[in-house]
């Protein structure tokens, strides 16, 4: 990254900014907005926002539901939102995607504690890396939001929030063990001192499991080790000025499998390979200024991110990085007394870098980059706190693709008599291509593609919410809707005897339902429920790990004065096609293979043994259920685990 690249990007940001921020501060002096005492959305919004005011569709799984459901990877929470499809490479360690709405993985964007977290090399993250001990709530935004958050924000966007400083010290400890050589641990240290705070969290997990269905090489375990060190940081020296520093590193040595590719008995099929492994670091690092003027009604943030990541395959490796810088001043004003709005203007600049690291040829050895510059502006209109309209504008200028305009609009209306909203929302998304389609390489058989274009889509959805019991119960039917031009296709080339990508020419569809009911009682009962039908067509026919059918289900009790809480979950994942490579030297292509559809139940149970003592054990594919995600790779069967949690805190 060039210090004077960084520097002009800034500079332009904050004249950007600041030409419009003089006005619109005069606006809103007068001003003034009602609070409302409610949870607020971080996603779907350049300023948190009240849920019941999106137009768009937001899940979110607090810490209640990710406790009762017990799970230790961050890809499993996932099974129990609305739209997502999640698909493993086999075990533990294996490649994790999640597909929003039947689009790509690469199509949603990955925020952890607001930072983008999707490698630069790949465009997309891998959520076999992220480990569930220090997470406080994740939120799935579902829908194009290029107009909000630009390029690979296509179908969605994914929130995910680590645990927040606790006040005075506070000491968290986590153990534990069970099959599949499972061996985790956790350490945090939480405090605040006057306006400082902060926490800092360890988090080790190895696990051993055979990747492969192939036994004529001989059974071997595959280990994954995953080490992850967190930390947030603030410092509030008044209720106007905040300074945020955030940082994430993390670290996975993984045993893999080889692929066979020799056109013999095995072709097309993982095997045994002592010899194969992929090992990854990734590192974030943000720093967030935020300033509120003029009672709270003008908010001025300022960020700066820095997302590293390198990959070592042993015949393969990259490493990429980007840096953003992001300005945005948002502002409140009221209108006649019963109109409210919200005007927020920002501007963003970034900069991406990749290298092959392992080159087969002299030309891919040079570190190739790409830079963005975006503005744009969302607005928010509140009529008589029932209506609610919302409208984001945003101009991309690329050095390496044609520009792109995005835009979004979404209406909320709330019946207040009846609990009933309706919500409805429509957006234009765009993915620019990753540097592995244009520029990647893997000897022999990848080729990358220079000439790529951004893939576009225009989606819309339209659905119904229902709230009863002053809250506790909220259910939500939503249709959705998308197109896909440009998408990004593999294909062979014939004369070098090599893979590629290329623009397909045809159109992508993708519709559907999405279908929640949640239910949480002042007794301690939980129900969430989800279920999920995509139709993901292409050109060619389904496309592939898309099942039509997505289900779940979480049941948590708490017993015996809260000591006791026992939850079991269910998640149902329905039939899907894969790409299957056993006929690759006859016809040159992948055939599409259906792979059986699967339902697994877990068991989780906890009791408090004291206070700040925590004992639990629970038991995952309870049925023992033999079932793939991807052709050829090995499941997990009945697991189970136990341990304990620790926590000292003193105030």
């Amino acid at each position: 990254m060039q210090p004077s690249r960084i520097s002009q990007g800034l500079t332009s940001l904050t004249l950007a900014l600041g030409l419009l921020a003089q006005p619109l501060s005069s606006i809103a002096q007068d001003a003034s907005i009602e609070e409302i005492d409610e949870e607020l959305i971080v996603i779907g919004s350049r300023l948190p926002t009240q849920q019941y005011k999106l137009g768009n569709v937001v899940t979110t799984l607090d810490s209640a539901a990710i406790d009762s459901v017990g799970v230790q990877y961050g890809a499993d929470l996932f099974r129990f939102v609305p739209g997502v499809a999640v698909s493993r490479s086999g075990g533990f360690g294996g490649m994790s995607q999640l597909r929003l709405r039947g689009a790509e993985a690469n199509h949603v964007l990955v925020l952890v504690d607001g930072i983008d977290v999707s490698a630069a090399g790949s465009g997309e993250f891998d959520f076999s890396s992220l480990l569930v001990g220090d997470l406080q709530r994740i939120q799935v935004l579902r829908g194009p939001q290029s107009g909000l958050y630009g390029s690979n924000s296509l179908a969605g966007v994914i929130s995910i929030e680590t645990l927040d400083p606790d006040d005075g010290l506070t000491v968290n400890a986590n153990v534990e063990g069970g099959s599949n050589d499972v061996r985790q641990s956790m350490l945090s240290l939480s405090g605040g001192l006057g306006p400082f705070s902060g926490r800092l969290s360890l988090l080790h997990r190895q696990s051993s499991f055979d990747l492969s269905q192939d036994d004529t090489l001989g059974a071997e375990d595959d280990d994954d080790e995953n080490t992850t060190l967190s930390g947030k940081f603030s410092f509030v020296p008044s209720d106007q000025f905040r300074l945020d520093v955030i940082g994430r590193f993390n670290t996975r040595d993984t045993d893999i499998d080889g692929f066979d590719f020799s056109g013999g008995p095995l072709q097309g099929l993982s095997v045994d390979d002592p010899d194969a492994f992929t090992d990854m670091e990734t590192l974030t690092l943000g720093v967030r200024a935020t300033l509120r003027t003029f009672d709270d009604r003008v908010t001025t943030l300022l960020s700066v991110e820095r997302t590293d990541s390198n990959t070592d395959g042993g015949t393969f490796g990259s490493e990429a990085d980007r840096t953003r810088v992001a300005l945005s001043n948002g502002v409140e004003w009221v209108d006649l007394g019963v109109v409210a709005q919200r005007s927020t203007l920002f501007a963003e600049f970034e900069e991406e870098s990749f290298r092959n690291t392992v080159p087969f040829d002299p030309s891919q050895e040079p570190t190739q980059d790409r830079t963005l510059f975006g503005v744009g502006l969302e607005h928010r209109l509140d009529v008589a706190d029932r209506l609610f309209l919302s409208g984001t504008v945003r101009h991309d200028a690329n050095d390496e693709f044609q520009d792109q305009t995005t835009w979004s609009a979404a209406a909320s209306y709330r019946v207040l008599e009846s609990g009933t909203r309706l919500h409805a929302s429509y957006g234009v998304g765009v993915t620019n291509p990753t540097f592995f389609e244009q520029f990647g390489f893997t000897p022999g058989t990848f080729l990358g593609n220079p000439d790529l274009n951004a893939e576009k889509s225009r989606g819309f959805d339209v659905g119904i919410e229902q709230t009863l019991l002053d809250g506790a119960f909220v259910a939500d039917i939503t249709y959705f809707d998308a197109e896909l031009e440009d998408e990004i296709q593999s294909v062979f080339l014939f004369d070098q005897g090599l893979s590629s990508v290329d623009n397909d020419e045809g159109m992508s569809d993708r519709q559907g339902v999405e279908v929640s009911v949640a239910y949480q009682s002042q007794t301690g009962t939980l129900v969430r429920a989800a279920y999920t039908y995509t139709d993901a067509t292409d050109a060619a026919g389904r496309e592939v790990r898309r099942p039509e059918h997505i289900a779940s289900l979480i049941v948590d009790q708490r017993l015996l004065n809260d000591r006791l809480s026992v939850g079991a979950s269910m998640v149902h994942n329905g039939e899907q096609l894969d790409n299957d490579f056993r006929n690759f030297f006859e016809t040159f292509t992948a055939e599409l293979t259906p792979v059986d559809d699967y339902t697994l139940f877990n068991l989780n149970v906890r009791y408090q043994v004291i206070d700040g003592l925590q004992l639990y054990a629970r038991v995952e594919n309870l049925f023992d259920e033999d079932y793939q995600e991807s052709i050829s790779f090995a499941t997990p069967g009945r697991a189970a685990y136990a341990g304990f949690r620790y926590r000292f805190a003193d105030r």
